[in-house]
């Protein structure tokens, strides 16, 4: 059975992206991004269009599924995908998990759906307009939390409410 997951980097105030000039994240965290790497490899990615413009291509030996509104859009490498809810439904049923990398109104959106979550806790305060949406209360319990050298590592669960 497959696991739809986010995976997300954040600081203590939820940001987690900056629009001002180009998209993107507002640090650079090698440790993180080598996380999101060996965590990602050989599986799925959904992401907003947003998202996959701020990375600029698709990630090595990963599929990438890439949400717009555009139906005239066409990016070299990955699956376009125009209604969120039918791919959700489509992987839940699937034996592959289902990474979800943002952004915003994308986590937004997967939340009702999402079996866990792995927040990369990022020390500091950054600037940025972007943020994660504040879990639904109750909804998903804390499991582990790993210190690594640069970031705080957290696996949510959802609750079997």
């Amino acid at each position: 059975m497959s696991v739809i997951k986010i995976i997300v980097a954040m600081d203590h105030s939820r940001l987690i992206g900056k629009q001002n000039g180009h998209a993107g994240m507002p640090w650079y965290n090698k440790e993180d991004l080598n996380h999101f790497k060996q965590t990602t490899l050989h599986h799925t990615l959904l992401m907003g269009r947003k998202t996959f413009e701020a990375i600029g291509r698709p990630l090595p030996d990963r599929q990438t599924i890439v949400i717009t509104n555009n139906k005239d859009l066409n990016l070299e490498g990955v699956t376009l995908c125009h209604d969120l809810t039918s791919i959700i439904q489509n992987y839940q049923g699937q034996s592959k998990d289902l990474y979800i990398c943002g952004g915003a109104s994308i986590y937004k959106q997967v939340l009702p759906y999402v079996d866990e979550i792995l927040i990369s806790l990022i020390p500091g305060d950054h600037e940025g307009e972007v943020y994660f949406p504040p879990l639904p209360e109750n909804q998903f319990e804390c499991k582990e939390e790993i210190m690594m050298n640069t970031f705080k590592l957290q696996r949510y669960i959802r609750r079997n409410l």
